[in-house]
């Protein structure tokens, strides 16, 4: 996908304000961990290709905005504002069309039929439907406009072997694809989504597509909910769910510094995520609409603050939100959200031992005003975000503020917030100019000239198409994760107090489409490692634990966790751990990683008797 103005579109001048309604064409690359946007701008005169530098949060309901020129040059680069207020998108039923298709290049029978993709997607316990109405407490869930039961049309063979997965590729298989439905008596008129399906084509490096939002999305080959919900989530008008990944002092990973880059899709308890089917955070529900007012409750003062879990419909409070960063006219620019999990349903399928259940999750997250990735902050950074909980008796500290678990169990949660105290710094820093970069093997490094402040500039945000990928103290940054395209660039300071400044100009940049080897090498290796875990009665009452793992790109570590409590992890291939014999019903489960972030799980039930 590359951005490039359409045919018979005009430039726009710098620092002109343009009208018009807002659509993304989203690509997720979860073996790449990253993803593109192209957005365009419908002015009902023309059609721009356009990079936003922030964006409001965007519904198919409420996606009129006003983009605001601020690139000297051909780009149309800018933030972006809502012309209305935020509009949660429609809840309900949504009528929803899947389309089957597959190539002159596939086999000739499917890997689905009609009846597997519509369980899969409409009536299954584990559906896509079934998912939405859990999460959202029946107030939102798919259907058919034809059958109640959803409507499936195909399978449709088109006559191409696809070659490339360009936008000009996927919409014409969509075009072919409505050419045959129609045939059949499909209609797209009065469909909120329609979802095309196929066999899994390697030329794609993407899982799924969709629009931001909008009503179109295609599956590569998993009709999984985890691929399925999360592009129907970018259809909603929601972006991802990601991690925060900090190091401190010595290069030492840490819950939060001001040295942070972001994990895109690293979140394990959010569909918006690429872990899993697990519900939407707080964060999510909010933007879509789910949550009643008085399940947010906005901390301003000191003190201790109790929530109970989101699985079940309730008045009570389910997400707290503390003030984090503050604007230069001292309105909260960022929050810290809290909430607790509780096991359940379906897809709440994780352990009331877990650490997630047994202590607070805390993300650091914008306004729900606006469109852009939640992070999971870890407070176990060195050994995945699964176990990344604040658990009782522990302590979160950001220099400014902090947050201790007084108690986490069974749904409910209890936590002493402490803010700053004495008065707040109000004055943000100057925006730092000079924002410039280059491009190197697919790497973007940027640098800039450093702000001043009336106090001192602590940090620097960094800005990627409107969502901040990271942070620094110093005044140059690499973005790593970057995919082929054009992109656009901004950078914030922030100081000590957490003031902000406006952000810089933008920087415009094209990452050349010949540069897809971290596609190519990444998407290559999807096999996690080889993994086995032994056992072996010791004298004394114990139980002697061998996880040992394998892999050609070699391991990164692995991880012992007993009954959903990590033991013993190690940076190396091997681990080895020695276990008092304890009666009743354990789980143990070995977690290996190999070099290329793919990751394999043995899992062992051990009932041991009582005396």
């Amino acid at each position: 996908m590359a951005l490039a103005l359409l045919a018979g579109a005009p430039v726009a001048s710098a620092h002109h304000s343009i009208d018009g309604t807002l659509e993304g064409i989203h690509a997720d690359y979860f073996d790449a961990g990253s993803s593109i946007t192209d957005w365009r701008l419908d002015t009902g005169a023309s059609t721009l290709d356009v990079l936003p530098t922030s964006l409001p949060a965007l519904s198919p309901q409420g996606n009129r905005v006003a983009l605001d020129d601020e690139d000297p040059g051909a780009s149309v680069a800018g933030p972006v504002t809502a012309a209305a207020p935020q509009a949660a998108p429609a809840l309900g039923g949504h009528k929803t069309a899947v389309i089957a298709i597959k190539f002159a290049s596939d086999s000739l029978t499917p890997p689905w039929t009609t009846d597997t993709i519509r369980s899969s997607i409409f009536t299954a316990d584990n559906s896509t439907n079934a998912f939405f109405r859990e999460e959202t407490y029946d107030q939102l869930w798919l259907t058919g406009k034809v059958r109640t039961d959803g409507d499936v049309y195909g399978w449709y063979t088109l006559p191409i072997v696809p070659t490339a997965c360009e936008e000009a590729d996927f919409k014409n298989w969509a075009n072919l694809a409505r050419l045959q439905a129609t045939a059949d008596g499909f209609s797209e008129a009065g469909y909120q989504h329609v979802m095309y399906v196929f066999p899994h084509q390697s030329v794609c490096g993407w899982a799924g597509l969709a629009y931001l939002p909008g009503t179109e999305s295609w599956i590569n080959g998993d009709l999984s909910v985890r691929v399925t919900a999360h592009e129907l989530g970018h259809n909603l008008g929601l972006h991802h769910a990601g991690s925060w990944n900090c190091l401190g002092f010595g290069n030492q990973m840490v819950p939060i510094s001001d040295n942070c880059t972001l994990s895109e899709y690293n979140d394990p308890f959010d569909v918006m995520g690429a872990w899993g089917s697990r519900h939407s955070s707080g964060w999510h529900l909010q933007q879509l609409g789910v949550l009643q007012p008085s399940n947010v409750q906005t901390v301003s003062a000191s003190g201790t603050y109790s929530m109970t879990s989101a699985l079940d419909s309730t008045s009570a409070v389910t997400t707290l939100r503390v003030p984090s960063r503050y604007s230069a006219s001292g309105g909260v620019k960022a929050w810290y959200y809290l909430e607790i999990r509780k096991p359940g349903g379906v897809f709440e399928n994780f352990l009331a031992t877990d650490p997630v259940a047994t202590g607070v999750s805390i993300r650091l997250n914008d306004d729900p005003t606006r469109l852009t990735q939640s992070r999971l902050i870890d407070m176990r950074p060195s050994n995945g975000a699964a176990d990344g909980a604040l658990l009782p008796g522990e302590t979160f500290n950001d220099g400014q503020l902090s947050i201790r678990t007084i108690s986490a169990a069974g749904g409910s949660a209890t936590v002493d917030v402490q803010l700053g105290a004495g008065p707040l710094d109000q004055q943000a820093p100057l925006a730092p100019t000079g924002l410039s970069g280059a491009v190197s093997n697919g790497d973007v490094r940027l640098f800039w000239t450093g702000s001043a402040d009336n106090v001192a500039v602590a940090s620097y945000a960094v800005y990627r198409d409107g969502s901040q990928i990271g942070s620094t103290s110093g005044t140059t940054f690499d973005d790593r994760t970057v995919l082929p395209g054009q992109h656009v660039y901004t950078v914030s300071a922030q100081d000590g107090a957490g003031n902000r400044s406006s952000a810089s100009n933008p920087y415009v940049v094209t990452v050349r489409a010949a540069n897809t080897s971290k596609l190519e090498t990444r998407s290559a290796d999807r096999t996690g490692p080889r993994l086995r875990l032994l056992r072996q009665r010791l004298r004394g009452g114990r139980l002697l634990f061998t996880a040992k793992a394998s892999d050609r790109a070699g391991i990164a570590r692995v991880v012992l966790r007993i009954d959903g409590r990590r033991v013993r992890a190690r940076r190396a291939a091997k681990l080895s751990y020695r276990w008092r014999l304890r009666p009743g019903l354990h789980r143990i489960g070995a977690i290996a990683y190999d070099k290329r972030g793919n990751r394999s799980t043995y899992l062992l039930k051990l009932r041991l008797p009582r005396a």
